[in-house]
This record gives structure tokens, sequence and C-alpha cells, in this order.
């Protein structure tokens, strides 16, 4: 992502990298660090895997959630085939993360396009 954001001309000193993480809620773990100091923060990846990061990012940092805001990555029909087993196996996790709590409601990991901007507030 990091080459792709040079590549659309973003600042190399505004590209940030974390190299040590094995797990989507390690690399939001240790790169929320890296980003304390800006006003917007928002997850460039595949868009499930977006909406997974930025869930991460606000259980770990709910006071995030004014500066976290949507990367322009969603195109509708690109990678179909991965996004529906994905979506399944979202479902899946919200799913059992409710019943884990005992509760009914499951948050689902709901997609929306972005504005005209690209970005919009979550």
């Amino acid at each position: 992502m990091a080459a792709y954001a040079l590549r659309l001309q973003v600042p190399f000193d505004r590209v940030g990298l974390e190299r040590t993480s094995r797990t989507t809620w390690e690399n939001i773990s240790f790169a929320l660090p890296m980003v304390d100091g800006y006003d917007a923060i928002a997850i460039a990846s595949d868009p499930m895997h977006a909406a997974r990061a930025r869930r991460y990012a606000l259980e770990q940092r709910p006071d995030l959630a004014d500066r976290l805001i949507f990367a322009d990555n969603y195109r509708v029909l690109e990678r179909w085939w991965l996004k529906v087993p994905t979506a399944m196996y979202e479902l899946y996790c919200a799913a059992r993360r409710a019943s884990s709590h005992g509760s009914n409601e499951v948050a689902l990991p709901v997609e929306l396009g972005g504005n005209a901007a690209g970005a919009r507030r979550l």
C-alpha cells in the first residue's frame, strides 16, 4: 500500500510503514502511535479488511472516532469472488462476538462508498 500511495504522489513523509505485526489487530495496535498527531486517519486496504481494521482501531482507541475516515477503496464487483466469502466470514465473526457477549445484536461490517473527495467520516 505504501508503494501505491507513493505512486499517487502522497508525500513520502506522510506514508508510514508498520513491519512487525503478524495480525490485523497487532498492525492496528502498533500503527496507532504512529498516527497520533494526524487530524485524519484513513486505513487503505481491501474494503472488508479495512472495515475490520477500522473496527479494531475503534475498539483499541475509541477516542479516534472523530479522526477515522474512509479511504476511497471500494469498487463495485472488484474481486467479487473474494468479497462474498470474506463477507460471510465477517458475519460469522460478528455473530460469534455477539453470542459471546450475550447479545442478540450483530454489528455488521458495512462498507459504504466515499464522497466526492474520496473520503468521509466514519
